[in-house]
């Protein structure tokens, strides 16, 4: 069976994290007998007559699967993510879904959807100026704080801030005008600094969990693409639990999931809807693509079946 990859660019770097991820990809689909079809979104065209079209290099394809590994920008994550959409209209079953994808992408959203559904956080505001910063450190706590943006992945856009001066301070150079995204401030769990778990899911079930831990002196962001240092993770039953619970909260087919653990047990930072591959096979020596392979090839027979 061929199953296609829908990809923001065919990079070219061999290091690359996204290259990484599709020869892994590519590898689990040949072993199993089957052939990874790349799809670089700039290859597209959505064409609008009486029903809606995809083109990819000017002609019409069948497509059986396929499967998500472009990224998206926060700020009209649903317009980026269009082509996704149009791909699902025209019948073509996609792993994961647009409607997962824009929701996991969209930080402030993915925050109503953990805290509604009692999914462990750390304490988060997010706030569009600095006029109510002491208000915010008393339910907080404590400094040091840590403070995002909406738009940041990979550890990009994360700072600690150790002081109330520091933190106005930036936030006041970060949000100039009405039109500027918000930002996030969220309570620093101390006894995880440098630390904490990636926990992927696929088909509902965890295949693979490693602890990420920063190697750089001073660093408190443990990312993989960072530089972290990555080996296998024993988790908690809670862990497992949280895990699950947050990736069917999303809707998504595959994530993965970002566990600290704290004094008061384990927390949710973020649900990633496009997981880093290599890391987590480093790791763990799981054959993590071979499980988003298997679920493509499941999705497809169903669809093949109804």
């Amino acid at each position: 069976m061929k199953i296609h990859l829908l990809i923001p660019n065919i990079p070219t770097n061999p290091d690359s994290a996204l290259r990484k991820s599709i020869d892994l990809l590519s590898e689990s689909a040949r072993v199993r007998g089957h052939e990874l079809i790349l799809v670089d979104t700039n290859q597209c065209k959505m064409r609008f007559t009486d029903k809606p079209e995809v083109l990819i290099n000017n002609k019409k394809e069948r497509i059986n699967v396929m499967i998500i590994k472009a990224s998206f920008s926060w700020k009209n994550a649903d317009i980026h993510a269009s082509l996704i959409k149009q791909f699902e209209l025209v019948g073509v079953n996609m792993v994961n879904s647009f409607d997962a994808i824009a929701t996991a992408k969209n930080k402030i959203r993915s925050l109503q959807i953990l805290s509604m559904e009692k999914i462990p956080i750390p304490k988060t505001y997010v706030l569009r100026s600095s006029e109510y910063v002491s208000d915010i450190m008393k339910d907080i706590g404590a400094y040091p704080v840590i403070l995002k943006s909406v738009s940041g992945a990979k550890g990009i856009g994360v700072s600690i801030l150790e002081s109330e001066r520091g933190l106005r301070s930036i936030i006041e150079m970060m949000i100039e005008d009405d039109n500027s995204n918000p930002l996030i401030v969220q309570e620093y769990i101390k006894e995880s600094r440098g630390k904490d778990l990636r926990v992927v899911v696929v088909g509902g079930k965890i295949v693979a969990a490693m602890n990420r831990i920063a190697t750089r002196k001073g660093e408190f962001r443990s990312n993989f693409s960072l530089g972290g240092r990555v080996k296998i993770a024993e988790l908690t039953a809670e862990e497992k639990k949280i895990a699950i619970k947050a990736t069917k909260a999303f809707h998504l087919d595959f994530a993965g999931v970002d566990i600290i653990r704290s004094k008061t047990g384990p927390k949710v930072l973020e649900v990633n809807s496009n997981p880093g591959l290599a890391g987590i096979t480093e790791a763990t020596n799981i054959d993590v693509a071979g499980y988003i392979i298997d679920l493509a090839i499941q999705r497809a027979k169903e669809k093949k079946k109804r």
